[in-house]
């Protein structure tokens, strides 16, 4: 038999950041996790509901550069 089918499947890019979040910033499974995007899919904003260090702020700075000098809390 054959069949005819179409997919259209949407990533959404907010769900991979946030696992790669969970993956490499200690401690945040369970707090709040905003990620707001870009049309252009960059990064607008992160907000995590937990106080960072220096090295995790790098962390998610060198993953996103374009968050590099835009932490404002």
């Amino acid at each position: 038999m054959h069949h005819t089918r179409f997919v259209n499947e949407i990533k959404d890019p907010t769900i991979e950041i946030i696992k790669w979040l969970h993956n490499n910033i200690d401690n945040i499974i369970g707090k709040p996790i905003t990620v707001g995007m870009n049309n252009n899919n960059t990064i607008r904003e992160i907000e995590i509901g937990k106080k960072l260090t220096i090295g995790e702020k790098k962390k998610i700075t060198d993953k996103f550069p374009e968050l590099q000098g835009k932490e404002i809390g």
